[in-house]
């Protein structure tokens, strides 16, 4: 699947903010967690201290007294332990080497904490570790002494409680983030491609009878305004470029014009000598029906040229449509006398048509010489209809009709279509070409359904407004 770029420029700025937000979260929850840690391993360094001082001052004699001295001591030390750290979630262990053999006390908020340590914990080297009792994790310190080990511990819940008391908030607020970042990619993501579209939407607009337009300036001097200043420049050279070549064919077709007709008259006044021969009068009269046929190219070269620069003035009136229909079809008749073909006009409604009447029946002659030209027999049918406030013209034939593959094509100039047709039947590929520029001239369209064998339909649409009330 296929995105946009404004797609993937959103989708791209949500994943990097969504990790800069996700790397910041989990780097601030370390953070935070390495700071309780910090302050939770300065307290068990105080009480260390605290507890190294409270033996030495007052249970020193642990490690030599027996029987119920050493057991008056014992009591006392396990009952101060507890006092002090009993409500301070904190306990402390003291396993005591000595000449009668190694005891353990301990005091604090675990009952009988030492038999809750995992086997060999006391063996650890000194420092800080992490031991999870009952369901609450702590924070344990090993100091070796002289006289033993001791061993305290702190429960260490505070960064859990703070993550229980954000777990809620974060199942809400994440997905609001993941939403209002989306909306705000998507809105950076429109901000950034606005120049891109603005350009698009100009060039959209410059056709090949309008290359005087500009894409618009683009004030900034970023990628955008450098591409916006290199089409510009492109669309500079392509207008000369253009204008060169329709000056070109103007001032070809005029200069070749006027010779052509001096030869068409001076062949029509040979052609009408008494004294010819059959044989000159016949090449005679294919070299002036070649010299109609380039006349006709360079009268066609002639109107596109202009149609293409815009020197072409519509010389528009009002006439009727219909008449002009009409005098198509009876025209059509004449030519059509001697071949096996029928010529109707099936329906013709009365339309009063504002338009260029030269250039409509132009039109109309182009679209029936064809017909004529590609239907061997059958009929050929006109209609003129006004229906969904539209005129709409249509030409039917049952000739030889078109290849699928030459539809992409069969507007183009110069493009004949050369199966099934012979080479005298061969146009200069210019006509159908013609019709669709007279056709939007007019704010028409004009479409071709074919079927190779069996005819072609032309449907000509020219909207009512046209119509001069």
């Amino acid at each position: 699947m296929k995105y946009s770029i404004r797609t993937r420029l959103t989708l791209s700025i949500t994943f990097v903010f969504l990790f800069i937000f996700f790397f910041i979260l989990v780097a601030g929850a370390i953070a935070l967690y390495l700071g309780l840690n910090e302050e939770i391993d300065r307290d068990l360094r105080i009480e260390e201290k605290r507890m190294s001082e409270l033996f030495a001052l007052e249970f020193q004699d642990l490690l030599t007294e027996k029987g119920e001295n050493r057991k008056s001591l014992r009591d006392k030390l396990v009952e101060e332990l507890n006092e002090i750290y009993r409500y301070k979630r904190q306990f402390v262990i003291f396993p005591l080497e000595s000449n009668t053999g190694r005891r353990i006390y301990a005091g604090g908020e675990l009952k009988n904490v030492q038999l809750l340590l995992p086997k060999g914990f006391l063996a650890l080297k000194d420092g800080y570790y992490n031991q999870r009792f009952d369901s609450n994790l702590y924070r344990l310190l090993i100091i070796r002494k002289e006289w033993g080990t001791l061993l305290l511990g702190a429960r260490n819940q505070a960064f859990f409680e703070v993550a229980d008391e954000f777990k809620e908030i974060f199942l809400i607020g994440i997905p609001l983030v993941i939403m209002l970042v989306i909306l705000g990619g998507r809105f950076l993501a429109r901000q950034a491609m606005r120049p891109v579209v603005s350009a698009a939407e100009a060039a959209e607009k410059i056709t090949l009878t309008d290359l005087g337009q500009r894409l618009s300036d683009y004030d900034k001097k970023d990628e955008f305004g450098i591409l916006v200043t290199t089409l510009n420049k492109m669309i500079i050279r392509l207008e000369r470029g253009i204008n060169r070549i329709q000056q070109f064919t103007q001032d070809a077709a005029h200069e070749l014009r006027t010779p052509l007709t001096i030869l068409r008259g001076e062949l029509e006044l040979l052609y009408q000598q008494d004294d010819l021969s059959e044989q000159i009068q016949a090449s005679l009269q294919k070299t002036l029906d070649r010299t109609i046929s380039l006349n006709k190219i360079v009268e066609d070269l002639m109107l596109l040229a202009q149609s293409d620069s815009g020197h072409y003035k519509l010389d528009k009136s009002t006439f009727r449509l219909d008449q002009v229909i009409q005098e198509t079809v009876e025209d059509v008749k004449i030519l059509a006398e001697n071949r096996p073909i029928g010529v109707n006009l099936i329906y013709c409604d009365q339309v009063n048509f504002f338009g260029d009447e030269q250039l409509i029946r132009r039109l109309l002659l182009n679209l029936s010489d064809n017909a004529l030209k590609y239907t061997e027999k059958g009929h050929i049918e006109f209609s003129l209809k006004v229906q969904n406030n539209a005129v709409e013209i249509k030409i039917k034939d049952t000739g030889i009709g078109i290849p699928e593959e030459n539809f992409p094509h069969i507007f183009d100039r110069f493009y004949r279509v050369e199966k099934g047709r012979t080479s005298s039947d061969k146009g200069s590929g210019l006509g159908l070409s013609i019709c669709k520029w007279i056709v939007e001239a007019h704010d028409g369209a004009i479409d071709i359904a074919s079927e190779e064998g069996k005819g072609t339909t032309v449907i000509i649409i020219f909207p009512l407004i046209l119509r001069n009330n």
